[in-house]
């Protein structure tokens, strides 16, 4: 970024209050890529942005770059997931995913796809639906863009379709296939349930879920998915 004034559309992952009195905020920014912005004594009142600064708040920050920092200047909320923030339970789930942002999204560099994919899955978090199967959502969609997903309907060995999955480290084989007897075994019905479950538009998927009984046990599923992305990405 060169220096000057812009307007940036992001959302807050990360708030931490220094022992200066400044806020210091950690936003996925839209084109930017996820950036750390300083507000100069908004700990102690010296600008106020209220509510504004707290994790999961979209909008769009005004900001001058300096040679060295990024200042915040202020802030139009657009999106507060209000539902979710006032719920502990959403809340701490929404929290183990921004901390996964942070963790694993490289500073600076944009990652529009993976934004979209988090706003999508805090829309759904909102709702009354199972939130590990939202997870699992999740956090397939963005492995799948990154090339780190296992793919479930094809075996990584023969290439067939396969019918029940064999899920071995991150990859997925066929009954024909499989290569030992440790491997996770995912049936036919609960597999066809997992790719739904990723790959239908959020409103068809709520309507989906409203007519079936959800069968995965994607706190299992999901685990995998973090081991992978973990190994994959230490």
């Amino acid at each position: 970024m060169r220096q000057g004034f812009y307007k940036l559309t992001g959302v807050v992952l990360k708030r931490h209050e220094t022992n200066e009195g400044d806020i210091r905020l950690y936003n996925l920014f839209r084109d930017y890529g996820p950036q750390w912005i300083l507000a100069p004594g908004a700990a102690r009142g010296r600008r106020r942005f209220g509510g504004a600064t707290e994790p999961l708040i979209w909008g769009h920050f005004g900001c001058y770059k300096s040679p060295k920092q990024l200042y915040l200047r202020d802030i139009e909320v657009k999106e507060d997931h209000w539902k979710i923030r006032s719920n502990p339970d959403k809340l701490e789930r929404a929290m183990v995913w921004t901390n996964l942002l942070t963790k694993y999204l490289l500073p600076l560099q944009p990652c529009n796809e993976v934004m979209a994919i988090f706003y999508d899955s805090l829309c759904l978090l909102e709702r009354d639906i199972d939130e590990s199967m939202i997870e699992w959502r999740f956090l397939y969609r963005w492995m799948k863009r990154w090339g780190l997903a296992p793919e479930l309907i094809r075996c990584a060995s023969c290439g067939k379709e396969v019918t029940t999955a064999y899920w071995d480290g991150d990859v997925v084989f066929c009954e024909e296939c499989r290569s030992n007897t440790d491997e996770l075994i995912i049936p036919k019905e609960e597999l066809r349930e997992m790719v739904f479950a990723f790959t239908l538009p959020r409103e068809s998927l709520v309507r989906w879920i409203q007519r079936v009984e959800l069968r995965a046990n994607y706190v299992v599923y999901n685990r995998k998915l973090r081991d992978i992305l973990r190994l994959s990405l230490a």
